[in-house]
């Protein structure tokens, strides 16, 4: 039996991996529910493809609901139209670099707020961007649309809303990973996000 030298193993190693991080580039307009990003139904939430949009519906408070894509970027950069109507104490917007439930959050409020969070698994929310969600006059409280851009690049993460930039930290914690969407409620439930054109690309 031929045996392949241990450098060529290494290389071939090496090889996969940078393949496995190194997910395209792609947009979803969410009219086929076959994209991958499932539906779910639970007595608190629901979540799902519906009338050509993403849809995700919390009912109680204090909760927070996400979904994945299945595919794997150090960098990426997403960007995606999000609306939104019952309760405007919620929350809302884009993952990358999901893991084990660990992921960065890029999020804003039906009342104006926005924050970039940091999860670790099994831990709760933590704002990057200061102690607080922030207030921002550029985040649309009349329930029409809001043009979210989140920017995963190296330790720099970067958040506009409707073409301006908001936020930019950095943090090193998570490298690689996922991406995905999400919705949560804080005091009140009952909340009702719509996503829609969702654009992926490597920055």
């Amino acid at each position: 039996m031929q045996k392949r030298p241990g450098w060529l193993i290494v290389i071939t190693l090496l090889l996969l991996a940078g393949c496995a991080s190194s997910s395209g580039n792609f947009t979803d307009d969410f009219s086929d529910p076959a994209t991958g990003w499932g539906a779910a139904s639970h007595e608190t939430f629901v979540r799902g493809y519906q009338q050509g949009q993403y849809f995700f519906q919390i009912d109680v408070p204090q909760w927070f609901v996400w979904t994945t894509g299945g595919r794997n970027y150090s960098d990426v950069s997403l960007e995606a139209q999000v609306r939104t109507e019952g309760t405007s104490d919620n929350h809302y917007g884009l993952l990358c670099r999901y893991r084990s439930g660990q992921f960065y959050y890029f999020a804003i409020s039906a009342d104006g707020y926005y924050a970039i969070f940091r999860r670790v698994q099994g831990g709760d929310l933590v704002p990057l961007t200061g102690p607080a969600m922030l207030r921002s006059p550029l985040i649309h409280t009349d329930g029409s649309a809001n043009r979210l851009l989140a920017v995963c690049q190296g330790s720099t993460l970067t958040l506009s809303i409707n073409g301006e930039q908001v936020a930019q930290v950095q943090d090193n914690t998570l490298t690689q990973g996922d991406i995905g969407m999400a919705a949560g409620t804080a005091v009140q439930g009952r909340t009702m996000v719509w996503f829609d054109d969702l654009s992926v690309k490597k920055p």
